[in-house]
């Protein structure tokens, strides 16, 4: 279940926000993504899903399952689904988005919608979740910020999601702080406040004092990490400030968060 602040933002989807999550589960991703499509479609916005397969299947079925038929939507050019991989094709040279290339492939599909929709337009990718899981994370970067110039084009507003388990060590090898510095707002999921609480039992035990106290004090206001929920925020201080001790922690704080209440 979203929280309210998190609700409000899928809902009401402010023209020009441009938000991610970070996933471990893709039911947890779909339950995000049909309150964002699901509202639009309601509010008679057009919506643009570019997502795998797989994703889609899953979005097409929760909105079934919420009384909304996507084939009417679809016929009527309110909603249009675009294959991640294949729109990256698009506009992909040597691995690298091309701004020209990329403008074009999207500006055809805004302005159909913008015809056949009314408010704001909202749209979903998952084409940066497929560069970051490539290990091309620079592109993925270099496309969300490709987004943000295209905003500037179109009344839009954009959901990014990336499949990554936060609770490992390797989800925060990559440039993390990037994410949040392309985005106005990282959204929590509904694990991020036990997540936060394991994090700070793990490093009571292992440094005295929570780590969250910590961070607290370390504030970097012209950091993308002050964007991102409490427990990845932690997370990202200690991969900077104590790199050394970042996975014994981590592993410590799994096992917390596997024995705690809410997890069972």
């Amino acid at each position: 279940m979203a929280a309210p602040l998190v609700r409000d933002l899928l809902t009401e989807a402010p023209v020009n926000r441009h938000f991610a999550q970070l996933h471990r589960d893709p039911q947890d991703l779909a339950d995000a993504v049909t309150i964002y499509l699901g509202t639009g479609l309601r509010r008679g916005n057009g919506v643009v899903v570019i997502a795998t397969p797989q994703h889609t299947d899953l979005f097409l079925t929760r909105l079934r399952a919420d009384d909304l038929d996507p084939s009417m939507f679809l016929k009527s050019g309110r909603l249009e689904l675009h294959d991640a991989e294949l729109t990256l094709r698009k506009f992909l040279r040597n691995d690298t988005p091309d701004w020209q290339d990329f403008r074009h492939a999207l500006a055809s599909i805004f302005e159909r919608l913008r015809a056949f929709g009314r408010g704001t337009t909202r749209a979903y990718s998952g084409m940066v979740d497929l560069l970051w899981q490539e290990g091309k994370q620079a592109a993925a970067i270099r496309l969300e910020e490709y987004w943000n110039e295209l905003a500037r084009l179109y009344p839009f507003s954009l959901f990014c999601s990336y499949m990554l388990d936060v609770h490992h060590d390797q989800a925060y090898a990559g440039p993390l702080e990037e994410i949040g510095r392309t985005h106005s707002d990282i959204l929590a999921t509904a694990e991020d406040e036990r997540f936060r609480v394991a994090l700070d039992a793990a490093s009571r035990d292992v440094f005295g004092v929570p780590l969250s106290e910590m961070v607290g004090f370390s504030r970097r206001r012209d950091s993308g990490e002050q964007r991102f929920p409490s427990g990845q925020r932690t997370m990202l201080w200690v991969k900077r400030n104590l790199p050394s001790a970042s996975g014994a922690v981590l592993e410590r704080a799994r096992r917390y968060y596997e024995d705690s209440p809410a997890a069972k």
